[in-house]
Parts: structure tokens; sequence; C-alpha cells
């Protein structure tokens, strides 16, 4: 009887320590499933692979100042998926928003309309917080990306053509407000090779106290834990490339255009009278 009290105990122990570890021990960023660092995944791959099985509905469309918003959805549901904003309403669906890359001649574009994009009410209270907005069409780098595809302005082979269409998709940038408040605090940018029109891989920018500090910034191209290069930053400016332009910067001001944008897309979900259950989650 004396072993099994001393046994008891010892287990009793442990179990509190147990919990003590769990309560009190920071949890792992990884762990936080749906802010930007995992849900990414989920975003990045149903803009990727986009339903091409229903057609696309306006659920709702309002004018906000000089801005239509317009929110957009699958027919048969009655859930707003996608959202665009443009000066003019739209009138057609399948002429103005494409959600698979098309091309001018060889040039890849996203289609008529270029300011939409997906949309998530991930804590489920009525407002958009997590966003992904097309950046434009450009072809990805791959693994079997060869390192004497000519630069950019260059004439192309048929196969290096055939190859650049074939690698082609539209651009999404992720945008979050990681702790609910109306705020834009993380992002992740497709960042173009330098000497050609292609994407080299993409950069998450965080402010993970929500203090407007870039104090997690890194450069992936598959796995977002998986950091494949270091990024020269002074913490408040972060350059990357844009397809066909000049070197840019990831600074203070882009997190505040795209907050702007978010505060104008949940503006018109009121005017639109949505419910939480009309927002998509995943």
């Amino acid at each position: 009887m004396q072993h099994n009290a001393e046994a008891d105990g010892t287990m009793k122990s442990f179990i509190t320590l147990i919990l003590f570890v769990l309560l009190f021990s920071p949890a792992p960023a990884w762990s936080q499933v749906n802010s930007i660092l995992g849900y990414y995944v989920h975003a990045d791959s149903a803009a990727d692979f986009p339903r091409l099985d229903k057609e696309l509905t306006i659920l709702c469309q309002r004018q906000v100042g000089t801005n239509f918003i317009t929110f957009i959805g699958f027919q048969g549901e009655n859930i707003a998926r996608i959202v665009a904003v443009t000066l003019k309403p739209i009138t057609d669906l399948r002429k103005e928003i494409s959600l698979t890359v098309d091309f001018q001649g060889i040039t890849p574009i996203p289609g008529t309309i270029t300011t939409w994009g997906y949309i998530y009410d991930r804590n489920n209270d009525g407002k958009i917080d997590y966003m992904v907005l097309v950046g434009g069409a450009a072809p990805f780098k791959d693994d079997n990306f060869p390192s004497v595809f000519p630069p950019r302005g260059r004439p192309l082979t048929k196969e290096q053509i055939n190859y650049m269409v074939g690698q082609s998709k539209i651009i999404f940038n992720h945008f979050a407000d990681d702790n609910y408040d109306g705020t834009i605090d993380a992002l992740i940018q497709a960042d173009a090779d330098s000497t050609r029109d292609w994407i080299e891989r993409r950069i998450l920018v965080r402010s993970s106290n929500y203090d407007g500090k870039f104090d997690d910034v890194r450069a992936f191209r598959t796995a977002l834990n998986e950091s494949v290069d270091t990024i020269a930053h002074r913490g408040s400016s972060i350059p990357y490339h844009p397809i066909g332009q000049a070197a840019a910067a990831i600074d203070q001001k882009m997190f505040e255009t795209k907050t702007a944008i978010l505060s104008l897309i949940n503006h018109a979900i009121e005017l639109c009278n949505f419910t939480p259950d009309q927002l998509a989650k995943k």
C-alpha cells in the first residue's frame, strides 16, 4: 500500500508539472493556426487552385465614395469569397474577372480587372481580417529554372517561351490583421528577379507585437518556415522587386494603404448586411 501511495504521489506530481508547462510556456509561433504563419498555406492554395466548376455570381455591390465594392461568390452558395474594388460597377463577371492567368501574346496578365482578391473572416466576427490580393501575373521560378535564361528584353527561343508560359500564373500577395483590430500587421509579398520578370521568392514581413515594428522578416520560396535568403533591411523598409517596375520597398505606407482597403471592404460589408455565416472562413 505504501508503494502504491508513493507511486500515486509521483504520478500526481508529474501531471501537475505537465499542466504547468502547458499553461505557462509560451506557445510556439507555428501553433498560431489562424495567424498569417499558419493560414498562408490554405489561402495560397485556394488562390493558386481556384474552383472552376461553378460560375461566379455577384452577391452585393455598393458604392463607397468614388469606389464600387463588389462581393462575389459561386453560384448555388451565399458566401462572399471574392471582393473587387473598382471605379466603375462590374456588369459582366465572365469578361472582367479571371481566376486563372491570361496572356497578351506571350505576356501573362491577370485579366481585365486586377483590383480584386480573396477575402476571409477567420474569427467569425463578421469582418474581413485576411486578404489575398492580385499583384499581377508572371512566371514563377522552380528548381529547374535554367541559370542561362535570357534577361528581360532579350529574345526567347520557342522552348523558352513554352517553359515561361507553363510557369506563369496570377501573383497573389497576402495581408493579415492578426489581432483583429482593423489594422494590417503582417504581409507576404512576391519578389521578382531583378534582371527578369520572374518571381524569385516571397517575403514575409510581420509585426509580431502589433506595434508597427517589423520584427519578423524572412524570404522563402515554397515553405514559409524554410528561409532561403537573408534580407538586408533597416527594420522599417524592406526592399523588393515588383514585376516590370524599378526596385521598391515594403514599408509602413504599404501597410497603411492595405489597412485603408480593408476598412473600405468592411464598411461595404456593413452596407450589404452580410452575416458572419456569409463570409468565407476556409
